[in-house]
């Protein structure tokens, strides 16, 4: 990708590319819901692949390489954004569990249950 051959109308034509799939992806985003199954992706993938098989001439493959490029970009930020709610989730979790165990055991003993999981 990187041995200079690329002229000024392909380097303009790939940011073409990537500008209209930037587009495309923000409209997608409004339209679809947050959550797509893992089915549903590999579905995708798999659909993508045999597309990139059927396309021989190699402007076309970089066109498909960036897209492909894009999506897992996105993906990843997905991924991200996902496990840091997460681990803010299971932090709240934690100051629960200790808020709770802390008036658990300010109750008198015989209010309190046999059973305590603090």
């Amino acid at each position: 990708m990187c041995s200079g051959s690329w002229s000024s109308k392909k380097l303009s034509s790939s940011f073409a590319v990537f500008r209209q799939h930037k587009q495309q992806q923000q409209q997608q985003k409004k339209k679809q819901k947050s959550h797509v199954s893992m089915t549903l992706r590999r579905k995708r993938l798999r659909l993508r692949r045999t597309e990139i098989m059927r396309i021989s001439d190699g402007a076309e493959m970089e066109v498909v390489n960036l897209k492909l490029y894009l999506e897992n970009r996105c993906i990843l930020a997905e991924n991200e954004r996902l496990r840091e709610k997460a681990s803010a989730l299971r932090r709240e979790n934690l100051a629960l569990r200790a808020d709770l165990c802390k008036t658990a055991a300010a109750l008198p003993v015989a209010a309190a249950p046999a059973a305590s999981s603090c």
